[in-house]
């Protein structure tokens, strides 16, 4: 349990790092903050549904430690929170139809996306979602 433990925290702390530097390389070639933790959130759920889609045959090769890895790197790439503040800030400053955007599409999008990586996923493993 305490392996276990240590390989999800590590895992996240490299996912949120990352997260730093896709966010920061979205930025200099000209994405908004809030476009960036867009892009990042919704291909996390794109890449934790293939993770769900896949996670039996993953466990049959390599062992259920991978799975927990992977999904301590995704759940350190995305972030409700700055997702939450980044609604509220827009909001607050006047940017009504840009948190809306970001507001929809995430909350639509993401469970779309994960259903769709996890569909993907389970099709070429042979395996059921």
């Amino acid at each position: 349990m305490l392996m276990h433990l240590l390989i999800v925290s590590m895992c996240g702390a490299i996912g949120c790092a990352l997260r730093l530097v896709a966010r920061d390389v979205l930025m200099r070639n000209g994405a908004q903050p809030w476009w960036a933790v867009l892009v990042i959130n919704l291909f996390g759920a794109l890449l934790m549904g293939a993770v769900a889609g896949s996670a039996r045959s993953i466990e049959e090769q390599a062992g259920p430690m991978l799975v927990a890895a992977v999904t301590g790197v995704l759940a350190g790439w995305t972030t409700y929170s700055a997702f939450s503040m980044d609604v509220v800030q827009l909001w607050l400053r006047g940017q009504r139809a840009s948190a809306m955007t970001l507001w929809a599409a995430t909350l639509c999008g993401a469970p779309l996306l994960a259903l769709a990586g996890g569909a993907a996923m389970a099709a070429y493993t042979g395996a059921t979602l």
